[in-house]
């Protein structure tokens, strides 16, 4: 799939807060409705709390935020923080399958800084996950067999690594078969590991592009999607001239953001097939990683 010039929005959590706020439906209405129209392809929602241990100040759960921005929007792809340090990779991958589901295919999961084995990890468990309920298992119309799901497809996916999972996932496969995974790397181990695990990396400036470009790793993934960071402020200028793939603005605040999204600005693509977040980042159809596994219901 031919790749457009990507255009992100990382939305801290107090910005989320504020604009969420349930004393003010209207306004949670009008963000949303203004990235759908601003073109831009998703927003990240929590990527701020990945490492900023406990706050003081009360803010909404990334998943809850973009579980009700999934209300008010219909295009944007709504990427949600997830640490699996904090968050077990059956809790991750349930909640983003769910999000996945309620969004129709416009979620990703930005992993957190950790252990970089423990990630890796996690992201493997998760799409494992993900495929351990076939979608086309489901077949609740077929009333002459008066079944709702080939329930004998429904595998375990018996995982032992840094976290032992058998599985199945309780939810079915997701929209996307394999919502995309952003990685903003923290180190060196960390730039190694989201070279062959992530579907996107977020990289700090237009030098860590160029690096990023000229090494080569035969392990690397060869479908994925290089992203720079881009702060932004009122009068600073928003090109998107850049020698990755396109940018994740952040920098807004509460009061500047209208102006971030005038800025920014282009043709909405809400007539574009792109319909999911893989196909707005030009991501190919996920690969199959589960093959075989012990069936969880089998049939006698």
């Amino acid at each position: 799939m031919s790749r457009h010039s990507v255009v992100g929005l990382h939305v801290d959590a107090a910005v989320v807060t504020e604009l969420l706020d349930p004393r003010q439906p209207a306004r949670r209405e009008e963000f949303g409705r203004g990235i759908d129209e601003s073109g831009i392809d998703f927003v990240v929602l929590g990527g701020d709390r990945l490492d900023a241990g406990q706050s003081s100040h009360a803010t909404i759960d990334a998943t809850v935020a973009a579980t009700v921005l999934a209300r008010h929007t219909t295009s944007v792809g709504l990427v949600v923080a997830g640490a699996p340090v904090r968050d077990h990779p059956f809790n991750l991958a349930r909640r983003l399958g769910s999000l996945d589901h309620g969004s129709h295919g416009r979620a990703g999961w930005l992993i957190g800084s950790g252990p970089v084995d423990a990630a890796v990890d996690a992201v493997s468990v998760v799409r494992k996950l993900w495929e351990s309920w076939p979608a086309d298992s489901i077949v609740d119309d077929d009333a002459e067999r008066g079944i709702f799901a080939e329930s004998e497809r429904i595998v375990y996916i018996d995982h032992a690594g840094t976290f032992s999972v058998s599985g199945p996932l309780n939810v079915p496969e997701p929209p996307q078969r394999k919502p995309p995974v952003f990685w903003r790397p923290a180190n060196e181990a960390e730039l190694v590991a989201a070279r062959r695990t992530a579907d996107a990396v977020i990289l700090a400036d237009e030098d860590a592009v160029r690096r990023y470009r000229a090494h080569f790793d035969p392990d690397a993934a060869r479908d994925q999607v290089v992203l720079t960071d881009r702060h932004w402020a009122p009068g600073g200028g928003s090109t998107l001239a850049t020698e990755a793939d396109g940018v994740v603005f952040r920098g807004a605040t509460t009061a500047t953001l209208p102006a971030l999204l005038d800025a920014v600005r282009r043709e909405p693509i809400l007539q574009d097939p792109r319909r999911t977040l893989r196909d707005r980042l030009g991501l190919q159809t996920a690969e199959t990683v589960l093959s075989g596994g012990r069936s969880a219901f089998p049939v006698s």
